[in-house]
């Protein structure tokens, strides 16, 4: 797969799926790389593994915000609009160039947090966000029955 941009993204499917390949693999986790893993619930942390030597989990983007260096691979787990919209300035500051910022988001159909009620994220919320800021989506990922993920890169110019 490369990484430019499609116009119909189609989703990875989830490793309990019978795919092929597990889904850090289809997410693009691998040894050589530099990566931090952002804000993830208990419940999804998981969903990752395994993660190389080279990856670290950190509790928030401020926690990021206080590392050394960028990264080849960020995966950001946002449970709300506003603050995904005050975050993503650090998320892109510390993508490297030719790396790869994931963005997961609960599903609004998901019956995690009250209900099914619908939340302020969705696909299109932070597309919009990302080429606002000089990101491109390649890729959309199902990562299990209540998350949903984009793969942001830095537009070519």
């Amino acid at each position: 797969m490369t990484d430019e941009p499609r116009d119909n993204p189609e989703p990875a499917a989830p490793a309990e799926d019978g795919g092929t390949n597990p889904l850090h693999k289809k997410l693009g986790i691998r040894t050589g790389l530099r990566g931090a893993i952002v804000a993830p619930r208990e419940d999804v942390a998981g969903l990752l593994s395994p993660l190389p030597e080279a990856f670290v989990t950190l509790d928030s983007v401020a926690d990021l915000a206080a590392t050394d260096g960028t990264y080849d691979y960020l995966h950001v787990f946002a449970f709300n609009r506003a603050d995904l919209v005050r975050d993503f300035p650090t998320l892109r500051d510390k993508l490297g160039p030719g790396g790869s910022l994931w963005v997961s988001w609960i599903k609004q159909s998901s019956v995690r947090g009250g209900g099914g009620l619908p939340g302020d994220l969705n696909e299109n919320a932070v597309r919009r966000l990302a080429l606002a800021g000089g990101l491109v989506d390649v890729k959309v990922a199902a990562l299990d029955a209540e998350w949903s993920a984009l793969k942001l890169v830095w537009r070519r110019h």
